[in-house]
């Protein structure tokens, strides 16, 4: 008897094992996959040495954002999933998800407006710094600037409102797809699709440590505080960040919303380094990439959740 039961003890462990790594095996390739994908994207640039042009820019930052969907691909195919099915799943394309593809820009003015009414107090941003930023950039290209540059320079500053939407749901939303059916749709997927904080965390904590070799090698986002920036402030932002794409994607059972609020983000948070007078290097600290922004997208995670739980309750007790 004794011996039965040693041999079936080490049985039902080993199921466990097999069941815990194929769960995790998944994961663990496309993080892998997508790592490495991307810091090749990096090294290649780095031996070309050329970002001197916005068109070097645009094509490094397309390479790394698709990367991340090649990283999707290659895992299915390594896995023997089915690919065809698994990205038509991901990009399902519905009136719901359409919907949502262009209401989710809006989360991104939501909680800048947020961000702005906790700077302003604090000094930290003033939308004349920007405007006054697009009048020097107007008198430099005119040859005799007159009176009315400051209020083409309003006009233009206001108008960004505008066509950062128009950005976010069109040409950024393209770019950031690359990203999304990574981050939110193939890594969500796996880790049981629920937008639980435990993902949330694991998710975004992920989706900003694979952006810091970029910051280390070229300054992405923090030119001077590379170190503190790639591997803490970054990571941080991108977790409270990921929630609002989480919960897009469980509404919409798609990941397109998650790609237009993506390209929100990347059209309008700029806003916040750009409208105020403090030096480069406590504006990577303090404002929308540093502290400010933490706790600005904290602020908006924690009100989506109240407001889903109490519908959720409401739906319950009825």
């Amino acid at each position: 008897m004794a011996e039965t039961i040693v041999e079936k003890e080490p049985q039902g462990s080993t199921a466990r094992g097999v069941d815990l790594v194929n769960r995790w095996k998944p994961v663990t390739v496309f993080l892998g996959l997508s790592f490495v994908f991307a810091l090749t994207v990096d090294l290649a640039a780095l031996a070309f040495r050329d970002f001197s042009t916005a068109g070097a820019v645009l094509t490094w930052g397309t390479l790394r954002m698709w990367s991340v969907a090649l990283a999707v691909l290659s895992s299915m195919k390594v896995l023997g999933e089915d690919v065809r099915q698994g990205v038509r799943r991901y990009l399902r394309l519905s009136s719901r998800a359409l919907a949502f593809y262009v209401a989710a820009p809006l989360i991104v003015y939501a909680t800048l407006g947020l961000y702005v009414a906790l700077a302003a107090p604090l000094k930290f941003f003033n939308f004349d710094v920007y405007v006054e930023l697009i009048v020097n950039q107007l008198s430099s290209s005119l040859a005799h600037p007159t009176q009315r540059v400051e209020d083409l320079a309003r006009t233009l500053a206001y108008s960004q409102f505008f066509t950062a939407f128009l950005a976010a749901v069109t040409i950024n939303a393209a770019l950031a797809l690359g990203e999304e059916l990574g981050w939110r749709g193939y890594l969500y997927d796996k880790l049981d699709g629920r937008p639980s904080w435990s993902n949330c965390a694991l998710i975004g904590l992920m989706w900003g440590l694979w952006h810091a070799p970029a910051t280390l090698l070229y300054g992405y986002n923090y030119s001077v505080h590379r170190v503190l920036g790639g591997f803490l402030l970054f990571p941080l932002l991108c977790i409270f960040l990921s929630y609002p794409h989480m919960v897009l994607v469980t509404v919409s059972h798609s990941v397109l919303p998650a790609a237009s609020l993506h390209g929100a983000v990347n059209a309008l948070w700029s806003l916040t380094l750009i409208a105020t007078n403090l030096p480069v290097e406590e504006r990577e600290v303090y404002l929308g990439i540093g502290a400010l922004g933490i706790v600005s997208w904290a602020i908006l995670d924690s009100t989506l959740y109240m407001f889903f739980k109490l519908v959720a309750k409401r739906q319950k007790s009825t």
